[in-house]
């Protein structure tokens, strides 16, 4: 069984949820990422594990990561008071940022984002397409 290493680790409760952020994570198309590949991205960058709640993959399926209720770690200032969906993508093959994000995608972006707004219905959507 494959698990992420926030699933090993408690992770720290969060208070209101104000933010609903959406943010790429700065993969080329040629990487095909999923939870686990950047779990082990984020490891490397110092943090416990996977920051995002939710990961949205090239295919247009949507991962759990973190537990909801929990804070992140994917956006200085936000991850205490936001719950946030990857989308994998962001830049180009040379490395220059842009927004990658297919049809599949944005579908599930507005499927998770319709669902947490049902959750958290004060929570604003802070999404930051790269290249936009």
């Amino acid at each position: 069984v494959l698990m992420l290493r926030t699933d090993l680790f408690k992770t720290v409760a969060r208070g209101k949820t104000r933010v609903i952020a959406v943010r790429d994570t700065l993969t080329a198309p040629s990487v095909k990422a999923d939870a686990y590949t950047i779990d082990a991205q984020h490891c490397l960058q110092g943090r416990l594990g996977i920051g995002y709640h939710f990961l949205v993959i090239d295919a247009g399926d949507i991962q759990l990561c973190r537990d909801v209720d929990t804070c992140g770690s994917h956006s200085r200032n936000l991850d205490d008071i936001s719950v946030a969906i990857g989308v994998t993508g962001g830049i180009d093959e040379e490395g220059t940022r842009t927004n990658t994000r297919n049809e599949e995608q944005v579908e599930a972006i507005d499927d998770l984002i319709r669902f947490l707004n049902d959750r958290y219905p004060d929570a604003e959507v802070d999404d930051r397409p790269v290249g936009d």
